[in-house]
């Protein structure tokens, strides 16, 4: 049976079963046919309940209080009330001074006799001159299915067997979906690799089919994605060489060449240039999602963005912007250097080409004990909400975009997201509540104890450290 309805069916079935199996155990315990303790209980409070309510209503005067002790219907027993050995109320009951008597010799003030009929007494307790004696059929075990008295066992029952038949299920079901969660989070990590048919072999025909299902978009998205790689790949490769051999070409008709003729060269040498640039960053976005990070070193964050910083001066200083870092303290992470000396670099570019002239890029390290985040700030226009999510793919752009007048290439902040992803962190894009936009790159703090190797001279540790102003 491989279907998970019909195993969920039966289960309740079989809860539902146990479930009355546990209460006919506990009805047949606790009220047999033959006088026992909580059967004599049960009966002797609902006597003297009944006989206490006809005794109140003919105090009271009122009409016809004999009806409280009558039968309502043919289980029931008829009571009588006798006080002193007298009947009071209701219609006399065979043996009652035999009853009478047994009653008050017994520790519990009542008795109860089971023969051709069902038989007992109880003294009053409010008032032991009066004794309730009754007379009825011999009930069914089943007559005390909703008797207060073993309420505590139903309870008990219901707990215990639909708790564990809950958790057997529960463990059943939980098994295969965590394995499926599992999948999905390696998957959503970027690991298309993982298959999960083979471990989901003894679950239910519904989940396996998606196991399958999870397997089979897995191995879709993964040619696709290898597909675009290659794709890309081949064509970096295969525009390389031609755009080689023509700047090579345009320098040689250049020189042969008039003045007049020197602009136009130009503009062809800044679109060649901007090509290549392209290609390059298109061949090292490749080799970013192909490889993984070899030989991780211990890389003080500080220091190496206090290196970005004075790198980019000089260009923060021909857009009119100027760059500052604050680095309270060392920021250590494991890692490739390059790599992540790129990335923040690629980050700072793009904020001075949006940064307004006279204002600041600025730089923001915080370390903690598992995370490492530097906050990098333009005062630019800000990009669109709907637009924040799309920023790290390659070759997207922001309607209205500069950067076709600024030399981007929209590959740049894809470069930063894997260079990122690589050191298993993440990278996020967000608008600055006072304007500009701000990227945050997170990253796992590294162990404490060892001394980064460094890239650059360490960084003075005030408020706001290393400041450069171009």
């Amino acid at each position: 049976m491989k279907s998970l309805f019909l195993r969920l069916l039966v289960s309740l079935w079989l809860a539902m079963a146990l479930l009355v199996g546990a209460f006919a155990g506990i009805h047949a315990w606790a009220f047999p046919p033959e006088a026992g303790s909580m059967r004599q209980k049960f009966a002797a409070r609902a006597a003297e309940t009944r006989g206490e309510n006809a005794l109140l209503c003919s105090r009271q005067g009122l009409d016809d209080c004999a009806r409280v002790l009558r039968a309502r219907d043919a289980r029931d027993a008829r009571l009588a009330l006798y006080e002193e050995g007298k009947l009071v109320l209701g219609e006399p009951v065979g043996n009652a001074a035999e009853l009478d008597q047994a009653a008050r010799a017994s520790a519990d003030r009542n008795t109860f006799v089971v023969s051709d009929n069902e038989y007992g007494a109880v003294v009053m307790a409010r008032d032991p001159r009066f004794v309730v004696a009754w007379q009825g059929p011999v009930w069914s075990r089943w007559a005390f299915f909703i008797a207060p008295d073993t309420l505590p066992y139903r309870l008990l029952a219901i707990v215990l067997v639909t708790g564990l038949v809950a958790a057997l299920l529960a463990r059943y079901l939980s098994r295969p979906i965590a394995r499926l969660r599992s999948a999905t989070q390696q998957i959503a990590a970027g690991d298309l690799s993982v298959r999960v048919a083979e471990q989901l072999a003894g679950a239910d025909s519904e989940t396996r089919a998606l196991g399958l299902d999870l397997d089979a978009m897995a191995e879709r998205i993964q040619a696709l994605l290898e597909s675009e790689r290659r794709l890309r790949r081949d064509i970096s490769h295969e525009l390389r060489s031609p755009l080689t051999r023509l700047n090579i070409s345009l320098e040689l008709i250049r020189r042969k060449s008039s003045a007049e003729l020197a602009p136009a060269f130009e503009r062809v040498e800044r679109d060649t240039a901007r090509l290549d640039e392209m290609i390059r960053e298109l061949l090292q976005l490749n080799r970013l999602e192909a490889e993984g990070l070899e030989h991780p070193e211990l890389i003080d964050l500080a220091a190496l963005a206090q290196n970005v910083v004075e790198e980019g001066a000089i260009e923060a200083e021909r857009q009119g912007a100027r760059l500052s870092l604050r680095a309270p303290r060392p920021g250590l992470v494991r890692g490739n250097r390059e790599l992540l000396r790129r990335a923040i670099e690629n980050v700072v570019r793009n904020a001075i080409r949006f940064t307004g002239e006279g204002q600041p890029v600025e730089l923001e390290l915080s370390s903690a004990e598992e995370l490492v985040q530097l906050s990098i700030r333009d005062h630019g226009p800000g990009v669109p909400e709907e637009s924040l999510g799309k920023l790290f793919k390659p070759f997207y752009r922001v309607e209205g975009d500069r950067s076709r007048n600024t030399g981007g290439t929209g590959l740049g902040l894809a470069i930063v997201e894997q260079s990122v992803l690589l050191h298993g962190g993440r990278v996020e894009a967000k608008n600055h509540h006072g304007g500009g936009l701000v990227v945050q790159l997170e990253l796992p703090a590294a162990e404490r104890g060892a001394p980064p190797e460094r890239a650059a001279p360490a960084l003075p540790r005030s408020s706001e450290a290393g400041a450069v102003t171009g």
